[in-house]
């Protein structure tokens, strides 16, 4: 993976909420390289403690100008990134991996935590590019309002895209706003968005501890392990 570090210039920045910035990326040459939705670029700061570098969700769908980066300020590496400008440049892998739907025409049921939301935007976004007949819905839980980013932006995407479905879980503020649920969301919350068992694909992304119980309270429900796929980050 070393051998593809590429230097990528900072063409915008965007405060989604306090503490969650959006980094909008190029290349040098004012390109971006080709990518899948649900990828993600290792960034690399060779200074710090992490020579390793850390992997951060693309948050853009393919085929834009730029690619995003969608970033908490928890710890030394996503600081560092929420506090660049236009014009900083950053040392950063190609994309990789792969966390999307394995089929073209399986309904999608996305479960989001916090920062997870990120990999699902641009897989929303693309399925609405397309114009995809596939139903898709994702359920988002956030510690409080604010933390919902992007979801006015999915809101604009429903209107498009007939076959989203949004479900908010807001879990520490005191007044919840009415599009949201006042608790934590838990695997009762997912089935009712099952169309049909065999043609659903399970997508989970959010802290270690809540993919590993969201993914143990699917499979107890009854839902095939080989359907659901997981994507966990640490706090950096």
């Amino acid at each position: 993976m070393k051998n593809d570090i590429q230097r990528y210039v900072v063409a915008d920045t965007c405060t989604e909420a306090p503490g969650i910035v959006t980094l909008s990326l190029t290349q040098n040459d004012n390109t971006v390289p080709s990518c899948a939705p649900g990828q993600f670029i290792n960034v690399f700061f060779p200074e710090t403690k992490t020579p390793e570098g850390k992997a951060y969700s693309i948050s853009s769908a393919p085929n834009k100008k730029t690619l995003s980066i969608t970033v908490r300020g928890i710890g030394e590496f996503s600081n560092r990134l929420c506090a660049m400008g236009p014009g900083d440049t950053v040392r950063a892998s190609l994309p990789y991996g792969f966390f999307r739907p394995e089929r073209e025409d399986s309904d999608v049921v996305m479960l989001a935590a916090g920062i997870g939301i990120t990999p699902f935007r641009s897989i929303i976004h693309t399925a609405a590019q397309y114009r995809s007949k596939r139903r898709m819905t994702l359920l988002h839980t956030v510690r409080t309002a604010p933390d919902a980013i992007f979801r006015k932006e999915f809101e604009t995407l429903r209107r498009q895209f007939p076959g989203l479905a949004l479900s908010y879980f807001v879990t520490r503020q005191t007044e919840t706003p009415s599009y949201a649920t006042p608790r934590r969301m838990n695997a009762d919350d997912v089935l009712p968005h099952i169309g049909t068992m065999a043609n659903t694909e399970f997508l989970l992304c959010g802290s270690i501890p809540f993919t590993r119980d969201m993914w143990r309270a699917l499979k107890q429900k009854g839902i095939p392990a080989d359907a659901i796929y997981t994507e966990a980050f640490f706090s950096h």
